[in-house]
């Protein structure tokens, strides 16, 4: 699968993620393609209200085990029919983690297949193509500081930025569309530093 469009909304409650809505437009690389692969970080019991994510728009989820014991359940986005090659399609899937104790220090998109689309945006500033990342914070629980990544290490992303980069961002809702292509086995991601309680 390639990506056209990735559009993720994330709505967070304190500092956990509390719902991850990603919009997606793909077009098959090959003949036959069925459906699309998102990681379920939950332990499998053999029952689908256990996986975190999701079908909310043109798809059904199956759970995939892992190929290898201790490996996590993957969720299968299927879609309603088989794809030939050039051919596209659009689905949403939602994730949530309502356990609210936990705290993320990013929101990350690791390009596990073909690549993502150059990032575009129509006159009105709304993403058209490629990754874009948006992540509204609540009001009584913000980040002192939040900046954007693309193709890092773990330690080079939660380095911040200096005053003044064009990386940070300023305030409780923020959003980044990539300009360039998103490339296989990369991450790119949105970074949060919280205050120190």
């Amino acid at each position: 699968m390639f990506a056209e469009r990735m559009l993720v909304r994330v709505v967070m409650c304190r500092r956990t993620a509390l719902h991850r809505l990603t919009e997606r437009t793909l077009v098959a690389c090959r003949d036959g393609v069925e459906g699309y692969d998102v990681h379920a970080l939950t332990g499998w019991t053999g029952d689908l209200a256990d996986i975190p994510v999701k079908a909310i728009w043109n798809g059904r989820l199956v759970a995939v085990a892992g190929e290898h014991p201790g490996d996590p359940v993957m969720a299968r986005l299927r879609f309603r029919k088989k794809l030939g090659q050039g051919e596209s399609y659009s689905s949403v899937s939602e994730a949530t983690d309502d356990r609210l104790d936990q705290e993320r220090e990013w929101i990350n998109v690791d390009v596990d297949h073909h690549g993502i689309a150059a990032g575009a945006r129509d006159g009105k500033g709304e993403p058209v193509a490629g990754l874009t990342i948006q992540v509204n914070f609540d009001a009584g629980c913000l980040p002192e500081a939040c900046w954007w990544y693309a193709e890092q290490t773990e330690h080079e992303r939660l380095r911040r930025p200096a005053a003044g980069d064009p990386h940070l961002f300023e305030d409780g809702f923020v959003q980044h569309t990539f300009a360039g292509p998103c490339h296989p086995r990369e991450g790119y991601g949105i970074v949060f530093r919280w205050p120190q309680e």
